[in-house]
């Protein structure tokens, strides 16, 4: 029963959102403290270090002079969001293990020309991330735990096909800060600055989503290729006419609300999936309580990362309400070269912060925010937004603590340590130079 906290949290959030009722938000906080609190000692052990550090700033918070009552309203609100944001999206794993055709689908990606192999993988994620942002990685992994278990591959192969499949699932996923005008990096950077909004954002992205495309290319095209030979299936994938059309349908679901109220695209995706998979449960097995066990078990499985998002959003806004930001700006708004320090410096700092633990979207908030401030002096900031973009980007993968991380760890068994630095560590140190390269050449273009 008290596992049912969870749904009941989500359940809270997505009615608040579509009403914009922040008392809703609110009441959501407080399920989801309340099955974490019952639940704690079931938390890993990088959760629980999370939770305890977050719990001792907020206490410190308390007692600053720069924070007022206003503030703790706003931190329960983007806690329960962004707690919700992976329960919510994540239900399409449920999905993934009802629907046949979406098996097929790693199928058709790993049919035709061996030169297409990677970027149509890392595409394809990076896609269905834009829309479904950590929904994907459970849709994708999902499906592909299915669709290698009806061949008869040795341990070996299955792990192998595992880890490059999953790896460049990853990869694609890093590209939706660089291109998505729904990713949660464009939609901060666009609050706290409007004059960058995506079409602003998006070529500088652009440029680093094929550069990073490029340095994947060749060496994660072999494992695909490897495991395409092991499954030795050239039998045309079934049913892709049929899940192409209702994923259409459901993107078009989702901009219809995005446009019609006042819900982003991502927001929209958060409450049309669990709609539609609460519905396509009703629907097969005309069971109430069967979907609601299922959902629950579902979100009970993703506490971690849940956990670990939750209290990222206390931390970005606590920090940023007490971090003297406006001193910061005046000090590095006196000399122009220290914008491309800036750049780099926000580049380097993200990944570095997300290797120890900090979560990536803390440094997101807390950059952005001291960037509004450069931007309100008059101090060109895009290359130190691009640097911002990039790092977070990279941070996504090369994190160990991230949720992108400890998903994929779940479905390979691995360690999230060696996801993270066993499968990208040569990748994140080949395609530093080229980002870097980026800076400089656009540090050239705005000075």
């Amino acid at each position: 029963m008290r596992a049912a906290l969870l749904p009941l949290g989500v359940g809270l959030e997505l009615v608040a959102l579509i009403g914009q009722w922040q008392w809703l938000s609110w009441l959501a906080a407080l399920a989801f403290a309340g099955y974490f609190l019952l639940h704690f000692s079931r938390l890993n052990p990088y959760p629980r270090w999370l939770g305890l550090i977050t719990l001792g700033i907020l206490v410190a918070a308390v007692f600053s002079p720069r924070t007022d009552a206003s503030l703790w309203p706003k931190l329960a609100s983007s806690a329960a969001y962004y707690t919700s944001f992976l329960g919510a999206l994540g239900l399409m794993q449920l999905l993934a293990k009802r629907l046949p055709q979406l098996s097929e689908l790693h199928k058709a990606l790993l049919s035709g020309s061996k030169v297409v192999l990677y970027p149509r993988y890392v595409l394809t994620a990076g896609s269905i991330g834009s829309i479904l942002n950590f929904g994907m990685m459970n849709l994708l992994c999902g499906t592909l735990v299915q669709h290698l278990k009806r061949y008869p591959l040795s341990d070996e192969q299955r792990r192998a096909g595992l880890r490059s499949v999953m790896v460049t699932t990853l990869r694609g996923f890093a590209l939706v800060p660089l291109l998505a005008p729904t990713s949660v990096t464009i939609a901060i950077i666009s609050r706290e600055m409007p004059e960058l909004d995506w079409s602003t954002m998006v070529p500088y992205g652009a440029v680093a989503a094929a550069m990073m495309i490029v340095v994947g290319w060749h060496r994660e095209t072999r494992g695909l290729l490897a495991l395409r030979d092991s499954i030795g299936d050239s039998s045309r994938a079934e049913g892709m006419l049929g899940l192409l059309g209702g994923s259409l349908l459901g993107l078009t679901a989702i901009g219809v609300m995005a446009s019609l109220t006042t819900l982003t695209a991502s927001q929209s995706a958060m409450v049309l999936v669990p709609v539609g998979v609460i519905g396509y449960l009703l629907w097969r097995d005309r069971s109430a309580k069967s979907a609601l066990a299922e959902v629950t078990d579902n979100m009970a499985s993703m506490h971690n990362e849940m956990f670990i998002f939750g209290c990222a959003a206390l931390l970005g806004g606590v920090l940023g309400a007490v971090a003297p930001l406006e001193q910061i700006a005046a000090w590095l708004a006196q000399e122009p070269k220290y914008n491309l320090l800036l750049a780099i410096g926000s580049l380097f700092s993200t990944i570095t912060l997300a290797v120890i633990g900090v979560a990536p979207i803390v440094s997101l908030s807390l950059i952005a925010g001291l960037l509004a401030q450069l931007a309100h002096l008059g101090v060109p900031i895009m290359t130190p937004a691009v640097g911002l973009m990039c790092g977070f980007s990279l941070a996504m993968i090369f994190s160990p603590f991230g949720p992108s991380t400890l998903i994929l760890a779940r479905y390979s068994d691995e360690k999230p340590f060696r996801v993270a630095f066993g499968w990208n560590g040569r990748f994140v140190a080949s395609v530093m130079p080229l980002l870097l390269l980026l800076l400089f050449t656009t540090y050239w273009i705005h000075s």
